[in-house]
């Protein structure tokens, strides 16, 4: 029985993290060109870059780890994985040893 116990606060512990670094991402944030991405509360993301605009969704893996999935032009896109790191009020998004600096928007 404390067993069961111990591994239910685990998972339970582990699925609080994740929501953690869900809350923190919703909202709007800019890379240094000017291209704004937007996380909304219910899963989905905008990038917004130069007056074209990109739709689909994300979820975090873990507490450190975004899958996100864009429509991309014309249906065509794909899910990418990145590392996350929140710093005071940068988020970092790192995939294939490329790093994306975005600050969050006021």
């Amino acid at each position: 029985m404390k067993q069961k116990l111990f591994l239910l606060l685990i998972i339970l512990s582990l699925l609080l993290s994740a929501c953690s670094a869900s809350s923190k991402i919703v909202g709007s944030w800019v890379d240094a060109d000017g291209v704004v991405y937007e996380f909304f509360k219910d899963g989905t993301v905008t990038i917004d870059s130069w007056g074209i605009t990109i739709s689909g969704t994300y979820e975090f893996i873990d507490k450190d780890t975004l899958k996100m999935n864009l429509d991309g032009l014309w249906g065509i896109g794909g899910a990418t994985v990145f590392d996350v790191e929140f710093s005071g009020k940068q988020l970092l998004l790192t995939s294939t040893g490329q790093t994306v600096t975005l600050e969050k928007a006021e």
